[in-house]
């Protein structure tokens, strides 16, 4: 029989399943922390209240910082959806085959959530690789010469 060797009778989709659940957990700090970076960002430059040139630059695309924080958002809930299916679930397949959903609507398999969770992690890292890379101190570095930005830059 598969998994008899593995303590206290679980199988070894039941390790896949609490893998899983850690692997989740900790994705979710990272998308909750971050999200929370850029909200706080976003409203420092809204308010005027940030200096710096560095973080002022971002404030170019500021569409695209918000994009970010949606996409980080929406990382997070699905996350979340995951996880807390994680629990409830017996196995593996269970989790990634059955409809999952948050606040008891089952809305989709599980495996289109974890899809999904990682769709919104990748979307959010591209807007804000967008917002950094098209700044104008990375400009400036990208270029090697001062006349690739406006001198409000400098």
């Amino acid at each position: 029989m598969a998994g008899t060797d593995v303590p206290s009778g679980r199988t070894e989709e039941d390790k896949r399943l609490a893998r899983l659940y850690d692997y989740t957990k900790f994705h979710i700090g990272i998308y909750l922390s971050a999200a929370g970076a850029l909200a706080t960002l976003i409203v420092a430059i809204a308010n005027g209240s940030v200096t710096s040139t560095i973080f002022l630059s971002l404030a170019d695309s500021p569409t695209a910082l918000v994009i970010g924080l949606v996409c980080m958002t929406c990382a997070a809930v699905c996350g979340g959806c995951v996880a807390t299916s994680a629990i409830e679930c017996r196995t593996y397949e269970e989790l990634m085959e059955e409809r999952q959903g948050v606040l008891g609507s089952r809305l989709w398999r599980g495996k289109y959530w974890v899809w999904l969770e990682h769709f919104f992690f990748w979307a959010s890292v591209l807007c804000l690789g967008y917002v950094v890379f098209t700044s104008c101190p990375v400009e400036r570095l990208l270029h090697w010469t001062a006349k690739a930005c406006p001198t409000t830059c400098m």
